[in-house]
């Protein structure tokens, strides 16, 4: 006996030290299997704490235990970053009995510690839960179903603290579940068997189609159900639901046999009492529902009973019913009494929904003193038969002490008295005859802090005799209250509801900073006071007729003290006075008197067209308007963006829209106008608002300390194409501010850098803007006069390659006096025909071209004494001539002057005897440049046809590639349609059965 023991004895020393052991030397090995299968079967990411990775034999003994913990999934496009499940701890506990010896495994428990999930179903019917990497078999291998299905058993799951958010937007439907605990126990691998389950969840949201049907209710469920895989069918046996207080029952079964659903399913209120009920109603429950007094009984029932398929519906009924029932909220006097509800939902036992029936036989409740009597029936969804009667006289005062709401204060008699019975057609334009009387008295309502509504009456009626859409007439007679003190009222009659004509009159003040504290506008602030009377007839067919004419709109508004603030106009829009009149046919503006930002704003005019203008389609507003300001400060509107703009650089510019729905005519006179560096004084003219196009008609202003004579537009028609054409007339402006501010003369005329002097101009330019509002200069197109009186070029490096090249004296630069040069812009280059300066003492003639690139090409022509050259430039002629010596008392030397302004290459061409006449030199000059310009057309021309060809070639290459594979394409789907058609009907229906019983028997 004691061998023996010894011998059992060390068997469970074996073993004890196995269980201890084994776990540890395969806990690697286990864990990078678990890795690659994961890997190998999700297409999502998972994450968990590897060093919390455990797998044990002792806790469980003999189960194995395996455990992650902060174990979660997350998506992969079109879910990017979404996590799908985060669980804090992930145990498996397996019975290792089962793994050794039985054919199906079994799952002692499975236990999920505080997982959030989130399952996103997009409109396209894509899933986040959809993780699973398909499959790439591409051949079907017949396989013995029965051979291979393997099934597991568990005997216990438990999921603690969850939250579980639901959305999908092909319904639309968002249900979210907060702190879910949830226990469960069934054996799956037996056809049939009970499932039981426990489920708490503290918070359920449920919102379908943007109504929110149930918020934070509180759902407990005790559930046994026995569960047949065989058949499909599921038999609700012992349960009870509970939201909140209201407890339900339910029997019978739900069954899918095949591809029809099967449901006879009876439920009934398990708790009668009335205040069960009322914990239903949105935040009863969550406040004062314990100290809520509440009797009366609640009778609830009904059943769903039929088959759901694509042809059929289950029919369904619903009964509801109260007797004698009351509730009184703790610490208020006043009680909710004879409540009294009969109602009933059902449809024919065909299921049929057009043969539904609405029935709110009974609705009575007296609320203190204010007794409330309704009545509801409805036949039919289709042509609906309406027959229904509201009464009621409520003391608003009286109602908010039974009903206190948070921070909302009512006081007021309000009436109601509601008859309608008929049927609603809508192909026929008929609705149920209708009698409705409304009428306030005294009333007032303030929520929270905001400024109260006070003094509100009115009388309302709607009234229909025949049930003919169009003589139906609806009233608000006398309506009048006080917004802050402020009165405000109206009068309107409706008539006609198949063709809407209205006579509506509104007299009275708003003030919107009291408006906007009652309805808050984020990152906005509003202040100012309106007062407006206006009076308006018309009918909708005239409006359908673009006949706006006869809308009959007239009144007078005014505005004081108005203030418009918001993140995206800072600078603040404000008007100290604004007068309007209007009738059908204008708007006149008068005595406006505003500011935007800094920029002060007086304006008058009128407004035209407006009618049809806010009610039309491809309408045009018009109108003009005087526009006078001290200052305007354009740099406060400049679009500024801080990503792409460095902080030591001026706020960019982006190409603005013009309307082509607006023809507006400005005449404006401001004094002063700031704009980027530039002030412009005295800025007068007319801008033109038409057809998509800036106008500028006589615009003239003063700056840099020339006067500026402008016409011409801005063109935004073709958006990717921005456009220009402006006819300048500039008089004694300073070269040198001219070059430092405008980068169209820094590009064109570089020489201006070195330039002293003022000039007038009488130029036309034009070309296209970049997205930066700045010319693209290569589109330049202009040509004009620019007049120099007096003009001095110092410290010019082409002045030093001049001198170095003829070793002239006396060449330390060049001055311009009564000079006139005619120029032209073309091709992104700038053409200048001959003109007389001096260079040092030598008369010259110039000419030739500059371009965009920096790059110029210039000829000069100077008359020089023969003896000032050294004797270099002297055998240089020479040999240029052919003669020995001097050709005469004065030489015309001729020079190229290439390169560029700043690196300028200069080289000798020739000479010619001083004899030569000035014209004779200038119209030599001319013809090179006309050659220059000749060449360069050419040569522009010749890259355009280069282009067109190589384009038109690639376009040719692409298309026949195109249609090559699109016709290989469509014979390879039409194969493939052809093939998947015959099974693709009957494949849809298995999976569609596989995927409902993977619900409750999952194929693993």
């Amino acid at each position: 006996m004691k061998k023996l023991l010894i011998v059992l004895g060390s068997l469970v020393a074996i073993v004890l030290l196995a269980a201890i052991i084994l776990p540890i030397v395969f806990k690697d090995d286990i864990q990078k299997a678990v890795d690659k299968a994961m890997a190998e079967n999700l297409n999502a990411k998972v994450y968990y704490d590897i060093d919390a990775f455990s797998l044990s034999v002792l806790r469980n003994f003999p189960n194995v235990t395996v455990s992650m913990q902060d174990f979660g999934v997350v998506n992969n496009a079109p879910f990017e970053g979404d996590t799908l499940v985060a669980v804090g701890n992930f145990e498996l506990v397996v019975n290792l009995k089962s793994i050794l010896f039985d054919d199906q495994p079994r799952l002692s428990e499975l236990n999920l510690d505080r997982p959030n999930l989130y399952i996103r179903v997009l409109e396209d019917g894509r899933a986040n839960y959809d993780i699973a990497v398909a499959s790439t078999d591409t051949v079907e291998v017949p396989v013995d179903t029965a051979s291979s299905e393997l099934s597991i058993g568990i005997d216990h799951w438990e999921i603690t603290n969850g939250n579980i958010i639901y959305e999908d937007l092909t319904l639309p439907m968002l249900m979210v579940l907060q702190n879910v605990n949830h226990t469960g126990s069934g054996d799956f691998t037996l056809d049939e068997f009970d499932m039981e389950t426990l489920t708490e969840i503290k918070n359920l949201t449920v919102n379908y189609d943007g109504v929110e049907y149930m918020t934070d209710k509180e759902v407990n469920a005790d559930i046994t159900m026995l569960m047949d895989l065989t058949n499909m069918k599921f038999t609700f046996k012992d349960n009870t639901v509970a939201v909140n207080n209201f407890k339900m029952g339910f029997d019978g079964f739900f069954a899918m046999p095949g591809e029809d659903m099967e449901m006879d399913i009876n439920y009934a209120a398990k708790d009668n009492t009335f205040k069960s009920l009322f914990s239903l109603i949105p935040g009863v429950y969550q406040q004062d529902f314990n100290g809520l007094t509440a009797d009366g009984t609640v009778n609830f029932s009904g059943f769903i009973k039929g088959i759901y398929n694509d042809n059929s519906m289950p029919a369904f009924k619903m009964e509801l019913g109260t007797q004698n029932a009351m509730f009184q909220y703790p610490d208020l006097p006043t009680a909710v009494s004879n409540i009294d509800v009969d109602l009933l939902v059902e449809t024919g036992a065909d299921g049929n929904l057009d043969n539904t029936v609405v029935n709110l036989e009974t609705f009575h409740a007296q609320m203190g003193n204010n007794p409330v009597d309704a009545k509801f029936l409805m036949r039919g969804l289709d042509k609906p038969y309406i027959e229904a009667m509201a009464k009621a006289q409520l003391d608003l005062g009286e109602l908010n002490r039974m009903f206190p709401m948070d921070s909302l204060s009512m006081k007021g008699k309000f009436d109601i008295d509601l008859n309608a019975k008929g049927t609603y057609d809508s192909t026929t334009n008929t609705i149920p005859q209708v009698n409705l009387a409304m009428a306030m008295q005294n009333g007032f309502v303030q929520s929270g802090e905001y400024p109260p509504l006070e003094s509100i009456n009115f009388t309302s009626s709607v009234i229909n005799e025949s049930g003919n859409l169009a003589q139906t007439v609806v009233r608000l007679n006398d309506f009048d209250m006080q917004l802050a003190g402020e009165p405000f009222s109206a009068n309107m009659v409706l008539t006609n509801l198949d063709d809407y004509t209205w006579d509506m009159n509104v007299d009275g003040k708003v003030d919107l900073k009291q408006i906007t504290q009652i309805y808050p506008m984020e990152g906005m602030e509003l202040a100012g006071i309106i007062t407006a009377k206006v009076s308006s007839q018309g009918k909708m067919s005239d409006v359908e007729a673009e006949n706006y004419q006869a809308l009959q709109t007239s009144g007078a508004m005014e505005i004081k003290d108005f203030s418009y603030v918001a993140e995206d106009f800072p600078q603040g829009f404000t008007i100290s006075n604004a007068k309007g009149d209007f009738d059908p046919q204008k708007i006149t503006l008068s005595n406006f008197d505003g500011a935007a930002g800094s920029t002060d704003l007086r304006m008058n005019g009128y407004l035209a067209n407006y009618i049809a203008y806010i009610f039309g389609e491809n309408e045009t507003l018009k109108g003009e308007m005087a526009l006078k300001s001290g200052k305007m400060n354009l740099n406060e509107f400049m679009t500024e963006d801080t990503e792409a703009v460095p902080e030591d650089t001026a706020a960019a510019l982006e190409v603005v829209e013009i309307p082509k729905d607006i023809d507006f005519v400005f005449t404006s006179n401001i004094a002063e106008v700031l704009y980027d560096d530039l002030v412009l004084n005295n800025f007068k003219g007319n801008l033109i608002v038409r057809d998509g196009v800036l106008r500028m008609d006589q615009l003239g202003f003063n700056t840099l300390g020339g006067q500026f004579a402008m016409n011409g537009a801005y063109d935004t028609r073709d958006m990717q194409k921005p456009a220009f054409d402006f006819n300048l007339d500039i008089t004694d402006l300073a070269i040198s501010e001219a070059y430092k501010n405008f980068n169209t003369v820094q590009a064109l005329a570089p020489i201006a850098k070195d330039m002293e002097g003022k000039f007038s101009t009488d130029f036309q330019i034009a070309g296209l803007l970049l997205p930066d509002m700045s010319p693209d200069m290569n589109t330049l197109d202009g040509k004009g006069i620019l007049s120099i009186a007096d003009a001095a070029v110092k410290d010019s490096k082409v002045v030093e390659a001049i001198t170095k090249v003829s070793k002239l004296s006396n060449t330390d630069g060049i001055t311009l006096k009564d000079v006139k040069v005619r120029a032209e812009v073309k091709n992104g280059r700038v053409f200048v025909d001959p003109f007389d300066v001096n260079i040092g003492n030598f008369k010259t003639t110039l000419a030739g071209s500059n371009g965009i690139d920096g790059s110029i090409d210039y000829i000069a022509k100077m008359n020089i004494p023969a003896g000032a050259v050294g004797s270099a430039v002297n055998n240089a002629i020479a040999q240029l001539t052919g003669a020995n010596g001097a050709v005469s008392s004065n030489i015309i030397l001729n020079l190229n002057i290439k390169g560029t302004y700043d690196d300028p290459k200069v080289g000798l061409a020739g000479a010619e005897a001083g004899e030569s006449t000035t014209q004779t030199a200038k119209a030599a000059v001319a013809a090179k440049v006309q050659q220059q310009k000749e060449e360069i057309e050419q040569e522009l021309q010749k890259q355009k046809a280069e282009a067109e060809a190589k384009a038109k070639a690639e376009a040719d290459r692409l298309k026949k590639e195109a249609e090559a594979k699109a016709k290989a394409e469509a014979e390879k789907l039409k194969e493939q349609v052809k093939e998947e058609t015959q099974e693709a009907t009957k494949e849809i229906k298995e999976e569609a059965k596989k995927k409902l019983k993977k619900v409750f028997k999952p194929p693993y």
